[in-house]
């Protein structure tokens, strides 16, 4: 009498020698025996392959429901891999996640998960992809020779939360957690950008190392990106840039090969230097010396010495300069703040709502690098408008804000959440509460726990009893967590 292991050698004889249809049929025979896990996982990846061979999506996810319960069923990544890719390229790739997810289920190591992530954003959904990642970052941690998985999981973890400022923490913990040494080029600007989403300086400077490691292939496409970016990033820092940050910029700028180009971006950035270490009138001054070497500026820092001088002023010289204004996003951007700042004092409420319109499409544009200080108090201040009209404009305004602020506002995001949540937009408030922990503001965890308190009695008063308990459980962890530590995802 034939052993199991005869059968299955039998069967795959058949395979190779009569094809994938006639062996299917033997395989699903044998899986209704009892036999060792290790034979049973053999039998269901030949199985598979048949099933792949034949483009039988059916018998795929009846034959993945088996496999997931196999018990020390040995290693057979390697051709699950090939087969996900050959589902893939027949593109059948919801079938190649149900195969991808029945091997990552039956061995969860981090490998698998990591083929389960690169599946199902195959398929778009992006969601359950950058949970898989998590899972494939976290096993990898834990195994043997898995730094390579540890990385690129991270990495693409990174990329999906990049833009997305309420996911800033945790996009600059995994970028930050990785050795990006080994990296390809590709990965290491993932991480760079990654890293600049960071509360800590030093943290930023390790990703504009990287961008200035790529940016010495400036003939490149990936090389000029990475030098944009960060010059970018001076400029979405303005005043808040530090000297250890500028000297890696400046590093990078050193790279760009026109030499007209290099002299003016470097003197742009000693300009944006002396501004951010200056005072009182040394910056005023600074500020004024910029128009020498940024002739656009020229035009907004006349309105602005017309707005000091009086809000009559102030609208006289936009009207004469405004065309001049508005030759990039962030100078028009700058331009609408003083305006919103103007109709703010003289309580023009429908020219005001106007305005933080126009601020938010900007936002929602994509074009905004540089955030002005008058965007930031005019949005603080529409939040707390008796007028509904200026606190919905404020509302979509702080949410552009939170979309792509680096650093903390002038007066932190506490204080925008607070506006937030009096506005009656919690959601965006937690938000703001999560980027006010990420940059380590004192009482932003507190706070955050009592808005969290404060939506489990508002649950609890409309009778969601278990979304009430939830909600409160969450609020006693974060009173209760260590300060910093508490903050959610």
């Amino acid at each position: 009498m034939l052993s199991n292991a005869d059968l299955v050698a039998a069967a795959e004889h058949v395979e190779r020698t009569v094809g994938p249809f006639i062996a299917l049929e033997g395989y699903k025979r044998l899986l209704k025996r009892e036999m060792p896990g290790e034979l049973r996982a053999r039998t269901s990846v030949a199985a598979f392959r048949c099933a792949v061979k034949l483009g039988d999506e059916k018998e795929v996810h009846a034959v993945a429901e088996l496999y997931t319960l196999i018990a020390a069923g040995g290693e057979h990544l390697a051709e699950i891999i090939t087969l996900c890719k050959s589902l893939v390229t027949q593109g059948r790739r919801s079938t190649a996640v149900v195969l991808a997810r029945a091997e990552a289920e039956r061995d969860p190591r981090a490998r698998a998960y990591y083929l389960l992530g690169r599946c199902l954003e195959l398929t778009g959904d992006s969601k359950r992809a950058f949970e898989a990642f998590g899972h494939a970052a976290s096993l990898a941690d834990k195994e043997t020779n898995c730094t390579d998985v540890a990385l690129a999981a991270r990495a693409k973890r990174v990329e999906r939360m990049l833009g997305d400022q309420s996911s800033a923490s945790l996009a600059f913990a995994d970028a930050a957690a990785v050795d990006p040494a080994t990296a390809p080029p590709q990965q290491k600007l993932v991480i760079a950008l990654g890293r600049l989403r960071s509360p800590s300086k030093f943290v930023r400077a390790s990703g504009l190392s990287l961008l200035e490691e790529l940016g010495r292939y400036p003939t490149t496409s990936l090389g000029r990106y990475a030098i944009r970016m960060a010059v970018e990033h001076a400029d979405a820092l303005g005043d808040a840039l530090t000297a250890v940050e500028a000297d890696r910029i400046g590093a990078a700028i050193r790279h760009v090969p026109d030499e007209v180009a290099r002299s003016a971006a470097l003197s742009r950035l000693l300009s944006l230097i002396k501004i951010a270490s200056a005072k009182g009138d040394a910056r005023v001054d600074a500020i004024a010396a910029a128009g020498d070497v940024a002739p656009e500026l020229m035009p907004l820092l006349r309105r602005v010495r017309a707005f000091v001088g009086g809000e009559q002023a102030a609208h006289s010289s936009h009207s004469a300069s405004a065309p001049d204004v508005a030759t990039t996003p962030s100078l028009h951007l700058s331009s609408l703040g003083l305006d919103a700042v103007a109709e703010l004092k003289s309580n023009r409420v429908q020219r005001l709502a106007e305005l933080l319109h126009e601020v938010a499409k900007l936002f929602h544009s994509g074009a905004v690098a540089t955030i002005p200080p008058s965007i930031w108090i005019t949005t603080r201040l529409a939040l707390d408008a008796p007028h509904p009209t200026v606190r919905e404009a404020g509302v979509l305004v702080a949410e552009g804000l939170l979309a792509v602020a680096i650093v903390a506002p002038p007066m932190g995001f506490s204080k925008l959440a607070s506006g937030l949540d009096a506005a009656g937009r919690r959601d965006l408030a937690m938000r703001a509460c999560n980027a006010a922990i990420a940059a380590r503001e004192d009482g932003a965890q507190n706070l955050y726990a009592g808005i969290l308190r404060d939506e489990g009695w508002a649950l609890a008063a409309c009778g969601q009893r278990e979304a009430a308990i939830a909600a409160l459980r969450r609020a006693r962890e974060q009173f209760n967590a260590p300060n910093g530590s508490g903050q959610e995802s």
